[in-house]
C-alpha cells in the first residue's frame, strides 16, 4: 500500500537531455526526482537525498521551491544557472527542465519505487555505534538485493538512505542498521531519548549496485562498516536461490576494532552453507584482531590494516566474469574506483556502488 496522503495535486514535468523529452506529473510537495523515478523516468542520481549532486538540473520555465538549503549537494550549484537539486526541490507549476547527466535505462524487471508509510520497531544495538531496526509496511514489496529506500524521520529535515539488509521475494519487513553520525538528524533521532516507535515516511526502492542471479557472475565484495548492509541482502539472496552452490563470493569488510565488529553470526552462518565457494574476510583496520575473543574466527580470514590494502591485491585482474560491489563510506569508495579500473583492469560496468552518506 503507498502513502496515501500525499496531496493530490499535480503539475506536469518536463525534462530534457539532448534530444529526448521526458513528461511526468508532480504531486504537490513532491520532490522532483522522487516524481520522476514513480512515473519510469530514468533520472540521473546517487545518493537521492541531497549529499552528492549527481541530480543536478537546469530550471528554464517555471517555479520551484529549492527545498532543504543545507543539502551538502549544493555546493555544486550555479545559481545563475538556475540549477537545482531534483531531489530536494518541489514544483509550484508546471516546469521544464534540462538534465547534462547521462540517463540510464532501467533493467526490464526493475520497480518503480514509490511512497510509503512504515512503523519503525525492534531496536537493536549492534555496536556501541551501530544500531538495527525493522520497518513494517502495510502490505509486501518487492525489492532487489542492494537496493535502499530512503527514509524521513519525525521532525528532521529530508529524507536518508538507508540500504536493506534482509531480502525476501516479496516481504512487509524491511531491516536496516545505521551508524552514529556527528550532527546527523536521523542519526541524532535515532541514538536520542526521544526516539518511539512509530510512523515514518518512505521513498524506494532505489539504487544500482544490485544483485542479479541471471547475470552469472563471481562476486568480489568490499565493504566498511554500515556498508554491509546491502552487501548482506546479497548474500542471503545468493544463498536462497542456491546461487553460490555454481558461483564464488569473496567478501572482504572493514571496522576498527573487534568491538565494532557485527554481524559475525550471519557472516558464519553463510559460509557454513557453501565453505567452498564463499570467503569471508574481516579487517581490523586500528588494532590487530585477538581470534580468542572473536566469535566463529575460525569461519573468517582476519587481517589488520585498512581494507582497500588487503581487498585490492586479492582481486584477480580483469577476471572476465567477476562483478565487483563496494559500499561504505564515499571516500573510501572513491579510492577504491580508481585502481580497479587502472591497475585491475575492470571495466566500468562491471563496478556496483551507491554513494550515499
Amino acid at each position: 500500500m503507498t502513502m496515501s496522503n500525499l496531496p493530490a495535486d499535480k503539475m506536469q514535468i518536463e525534462i530534457e537531455r539532448k534530444d529526448q523529452t521526458y513528461r511526468f506529473d508532480a504531486r504537490s510537495q513532491e520532490k522532483l526526482l522522487y516524481a520522476g523515478l514513480r512515473a519510469g523516468v530514468p533520472l540521473p542520481f546517487e545518493c537521492a537525498t541531497g549529499t552528492c549532486g549527481s541530480c543536478k538540473a537546469r530550471l528554464s520555465h517555471g517555479s520551484v521551491n529549492p527545498g532543504w538549503q543545507d543539502a551538502a549537494g549544493r555546493k555544486h550549484l550555479r545559481s545563475e544557472r538556475r540549477e537545482l537539486l531534483m531531489c530536494q526541490a518541489t514544483a509550484d507549476s508546471a516546469c521544464k527542465l534540462r538534465v547534462v547527466a547521462g540517463i540510464r535505462a532501467f533493467r526490464e524487471d526493475d520497480i518503480c519505487p514509490d511512497h510509503y508509510r512504515g512503523v519503525v520497531s525492534k531496536w537493536e544495538k549492534l555496536t556501541r555505534d551501530v544500531l538495527r531496526f525493522e520497518v513494517s509496511l502495510p502490505s509486501p514489496v518487492k525489492f532487489h538485493p542492494g537496493q535502499f529506500f530512503v527514509l524521513q524521520a519525525p521532525g528532521v529535515d529530508g529524507y536518508r538512505a538507508y540500504s536493506m539488509v534482509n531480502f525476501a521475494p516479496q516481504t512487509d519487513c524491511l531491516e536496516f542498521i545505521i551508524k552514529q553520525k556527528p550532527d546527523g538528524g536521523f542519526s541524532n533521532w535515532a541514538f536520542g531519548p526521544a526516539r518511539e516507535d512509530g510512523e515514518i515516511a518512505l521513498f524506494g526502492r532505489l539504487g544500482r549496485a544490485t544483485f542479479h542471479a541471471d547475470e552469472s557472475h563471481d562476486l568480489f565484495m568490499i565493504a566498511g562498516g554500515s556498508g554491509i548492509a546491502g552487501l548482506m541482502s546479497i548474500l542471503e539472496h545468493g544463498c536462497q536461490s542456491d546461487y553460490f552452490s555454481r558461483h564464488k563470493a569473496e567478501l572482504y569488510f572493514g571496522v576498527r576494532t573487534q568491538e565494532d565488529l557485527f554481524f559475525a553470526d550471519r557472516l558464519a552462518s553463510v559460509k557454513s552453507r557453501f565453505p567452498q565457494n564463499i570467503g569471508i574476510n574481516i579487517v581490523f583496520s586500528e588494532q590487530a584482531p585477538d581470534t580468542r575473543r572473536l566469535p566463529e574466527s575460525d569461519w573468517f580470514s582476519c587481517q589488520h590494516g585498512m581494507v582497500h590494502e588487503h581487498a585490492l591485491p586479492a582481486v584477480s585482474t580483469g577476471a572476465a566474469n567477476t562483478m565487483i560491489y563496494l559500499a561504505g563510506p564515499a571516500p573510501m569508495v572513491d579510492a577504491l574506483i580508481r585502481p580497479l579500473i587502472l591497475d585491475a583492469k575492470f571495466a566500468v560496468n562491471r563496478i556496483r556502488y551507491d554513494k550515499f552518506s
